[in-house]
């Protein structure tokens, strides 16, 4: 069999699984709902999880090269990654690259070291006062956090 064909073969049955996935959650006749803007919550779910598959479709050097990109911030959402010490790995704003765990402090003083490392690998919530790339004022973020491969996957979202 040709290269070509097995590829192409590979990509149909890619195609073929993922839509029998999102079909198994979907009510006959429905469309599978991706949840929007308007549902910050569930929008950050969505953009971690699309970090983390990005992740492991590109490895670390592309996953961070693409995060680090303020091309790809989309308005307040963008995408940080930090190792288990609490260094950055990506972020979108290279000064905060350059922080190290003991310099991670939120916009009120507030130390936020300890709460980006208690993500868990079902991901948890944590909240602090944070500037906004989108409006460039201080606001409530709420991030969601993942564990995964030593690594710590985040976005968030912030109150108006």
């Amino acid at each position: 069999m040709s290269s070509r064909l097995s590829l192409w073969l590979s990509a149909s049955a890619l195609v073929i699984s993922v839509a029998a996935l999102v079909t198994a959650f979907v009510a006959p006749g429905e469309q599978a709902a991706l949840p929007t803007k308007d549902e910050p919550g569930a929008y950050t779910h969505a953009v971690v999880d699309d970090a983390i598959r990005r992740y492991e479709r590109t490895g670390l050097e592309a996953t961070v090269a693409y995060y680090d990109d303020p091309a790809n911030v989309d308005g307040e959402w963008y995408v940080f990654i930090l190792d288990l010490q609490g260094n950055y790995i990506a972020h979108p704003n290279p000064d905060t690259r350059e922080w190290t765990y003991e310099e991670q402090f939120d916009a009120t003083g507030y130390f936020i070291g300890d709460d980006l490392l208690s993500a868990t690998e079902e991901g948890r919530w944590i909240h602090y006062t944070w500037y906004n790339p989108a409006s460039g004022e201080a606001g409530q973020k709420h991030s969601w956090v993942v564990l995964h491969e030593d690594m710590v996957f985040g976005s968030g979202w912030y109150e108006n």
